[in-house]
């Protein structure tokens, strides 16, 4: 999704699920097909927003509340991690979860960077999938310990969008590039010490590819770097409590597991 993987995930879950003989003895083949092809070709749950603001060289969205699945590695450089980062979240809407079921890839998917100290430093980066609408109440059970969700409050995004594939090296000129011009029109209150990095797209569409920045702007234009770490440390808090929210969801599951 964020750039190219060493291996293409949704078209081997479109061949797996249409080849393999015993799916085709289950309830609803034909739907699950049809899904997955629409999914290896990007038409899939999109995470939503409004776009309140168009500037010269960018525009500003509000993303409402939501539920994400993510996970988080340290490293010098983000190309190096996007594998094993993306194969963990993706072998948990394949299945690796309790009940065991498959869930519908949706986009865009988000890495957030918290950059190191210096260029010598490991720097945090935490790859994220929106859970979609239907499990965002009561999301299928963690099986890997590396995965947590996120509930990510309401964002006020500064962004613009850049095509082909985003490499560290064009990730930087794009980062930097949109925080001068959003300095340049005098925006006030954006967090510029970290950034969303953001992609959407298949590895294997070569052709009109769609990538985009995001820094996060505050609803009162102003907040302090304190306030910054506060949402942060809260946030960890909100992973913590995940294993409640489980438990109170368990006789959902059991529902969705029969229907599945």
């Amino acid at each position: 999704m964020m750039a190219e993987p060493s291996y293409s995930p949704l078209p081997l879950l479109v061949t797996s699920q249409c080849l393999h003989p015993l799916f085709h003895n289950k309830p609803g083949t034909m739907a699950a097909i049809l899904k997955g092809i629409r999914a290896a070709f990007g038409d899939v749950e999109m995470a939503p927003y409004t776009v309140v603001a168009e500037r010269d060289s960018y525009e500003e969205r509000i993303y409402p509340a939501r539920k994400w699945a993510c996970t988080t590695m340290k490293g010098l450089n983000r190309d190096e991690l996007i594998s094993p980062m993306f194969r963990a979240l993706f072998n948990y809407i394949s299945g690796k979860n309790d009940p065991n079921i498959r869930i519908d890839m949706t986009s865009p998917v988000t890495t957030y960077v918290e950059p190191g100290a210096g260029p010598d430093s490991e720097s945090t980066f935490t790859m994220g999938f929106l859970v979609p609408e239907e499990y965002q109440q009561c999301p299928p059970q963690i099986a890997d310990k590396t995965i947590f969700f996120e509930d990510r409050p309401e964002l006020t995004v500064l962004t613009r969008r850049f095509g082909g594939y985003a490499n560290d090296e064009i990730i930087l000129k794009e980062v930097k590039e949109l925080a001068e011009a959003i300095k340049k029109s005098g925006e006030i209150g954006v967090n510029f010490d970290q950034y969303y990095i953001v992609g959407y797209d298949p590895p294997f569409k070569l052709f009109s590819r769609r990538n985009e920045i995001w820094f996060i702007k505050t609803k009162d234009n102003f907040e302090s770097k304190e306030e910054n770490d506060s949402t942060r440390n809260e946030e960890n808090k909100n992973r913590e409590t995940n294993g409640s929210l489980i438990k109170d969801c368990d006789a959902e599951q059991d529902q969705k597991t029969e229907v599945h």
